[in-house]
């Protein structure tokens, strides 16, 4: 009588097996945890300051607006000049993953590097590390003919260094040379855009840590309306608690949504999580958030919407804030 030979379970079959594990879980006790009262605040501030800093880096606080943060003329100026180079198509278009393969998103990236986990991927980080100082050279360059005027993100790490008690600056090469990372890079996102009401998704999957975090900083300085004067709804963003692991497996079929450009779960994340919280801007404000919390840059039809963003690294109260792109 010959043995029998053991089936070995394919990763398609494992796959599946998790799914109906979590989708089971799920069913029986899911619920998203959505946060109330200061946690769920948006700070409106006229300039940064340390309280309000550690209290969205601890997660007291759903996000920082700071209007006029950059003078609205000058922001709209650096907007206006980045608008026609993108529409030069100077700009790159970041695939992204979708059910029917990979698409063209709603962001075109403008600078002379490409963003640092695209660069790893590739296996490319000498040409990374390389556009990182032809880009600040660049964006350093006179844009007067009577004075040289201070680029934005250089305008937020200088403030950033002044407000966090423990000071901020450009995160580093942990070996080697130990050069530094970019301090950030232009966004642009033109109509009409592929997500009507804009598309959730999260930059960091994991719970909410009060210890360490990753937030990203955007400064707007083009809305899709021709009128600088009013202000344009731009970004939105959900107070998901999610504080622990058992908070996020027993939501984690809802939550794999976050990281897919699916449109049924679209629909599905938006009527589980109610209503976002709505930052209105005009050109020259400034926004912080936390990427672990469900966000969307608002859709549009017409117009173009010009923006620069950063991400910055929390590690603790007695930290350093670490500046990259």
């Amino acid at each position: 009588m010959k043995a029998s030979i053991p089936r070995t379970t394919t990763s398609a079959e494992s796959s599946a097996a998790l799914r109906q594990l979590f989708g089971w879980i799920e069913a029986r006790y899911g619920g998203l945890p959505m946060d109330t009262g200061s946690a769920a605040e948006v700070i409106t501030a006229d300039s940064l300051q340390p309280t309000d800093l550690s209290r969205l880096f601890r997660h007291d606080a759903t996000a920082i607006h700071i209007p006029q943060f950059y003078p609205t003329e000058a922001a709209a100026a650096f907007g206006k000049s980045l608008a026609k180079e993108a529409q030069r198509g100077n700009g790159m278009n970041w695939k992204v993953s979708t059910s029917r393969g990979l698409e063209s998103s709603d962001v075109t990236t403008m600078g002379e590097h490409v963003p640092y986990n695209v660069a790893t991927a590739s296996n490319d980080t000498e040409a990374y590390f390389d556009g990182v100082r032809r880009e600040f050279q660049q964006r350093r360059r006179k844009h007067s003919s009577v004075m040289p005027t201070l680029w934005p993100l250089d305008h937020l790490r200088l403030e950033l260094d002044e407000a966090w008690t423990q000071g901020a600056g450009l995160a580093r090469e942990s070996q080697g040379q130990k050069r530094p990372f970019g301090g950030g890079l232009p966004r642009v996102m033109m109509g009409p855009t592929r997500w009507r009401k804009g598309f959730v998704h999260v930059d960091e999957m994991g719970p909410l840590n009060p210890h360490q975090g990753l937030f990203s900083a955007n400064i707007y300085l083009q809305l899709p309306s021709d009128s600088s004067d009013r202000k344009q709804r731009a970004l939105e963003i959900w107070p998901l608690g999610i504080r622990n692991r058992w908070d996020w497996y027993r939501n984690a079929l809802l939550l794999s949504g976050l990281s897919s450009q699916d449109p049924e779960m679209q629909v599905m994340l938006r009527a589980k999580m109610g209503e976002p919280k709505s930052v209105d801007v005009e050109p020259g404000d400034l926004v912080l958030i936390c990427t672990q919390r469900p966000h969307a840059a608002v859709g549009f039809q017409q117009g173009t919407r010009v923006s620069l963003q950063c991400f910055l690294q929390y590690d603790g109260p007695d930290k350093r804030l670490l500046i990259d792109t």
